[in-house]
């Protein structure tokens, strides 16, 4: 699974991004998963940036805090979510930008950006 964070400051593009790399692999015919990171209380409600994140096709889409997750989940290291992701082929982060575990970029980078990390990291 390709697993990219995609991180900045609050307003910076971080959420369009992500919609825009959701819709452009799931025209590609793959699926894609996503995970939110929050400081706010961890809900299963479909709203703001999750619901968004769902409606370009992403499935699942969990959001995170600092341990606790969506569905029940909970976890030490945010590594142990990606076992969350299910079956898909690219599994796309928001937030987390003081985590190192996995590739990450910056919102201002871009689509063709990001596009050409996820293309060098190995695919499904």
């Amino acid at each position: 699974m390709r697993t990219l964070a995609i991180t900045g400051w609050s307003d910076s593009g971080k959420t369009t991004l992500i919609v825009e790399l959701i819709e452009h692999f799931v025209a590609r015919g793959e699926r894609v998963a996503a995970i939110k990171h929050t400081h706010h209380e961890v809900n299963d409600r479909d709203e703001g940036d999750t619901a968004r994140f769902r409606a370009a096709g992403a499935s699942p889409v969990i959001l995170a805090g600092d341990g606790v997750a969506s569905g029940g989940i909970t976890f030490g290291d945010p590594r142990e979510l990606l076992a969350h992701a299910g079956d898909a082929d690219v599994l796309l982060i928001e937030g987390f930008k003081s985590y190192d575990g996995w590739p990450r970029i910056d919102a201002a980078a871009g689509l063709a950006e990001a596009l050409a990390i996820l293309d060098r990291i190995a695919g499904p």
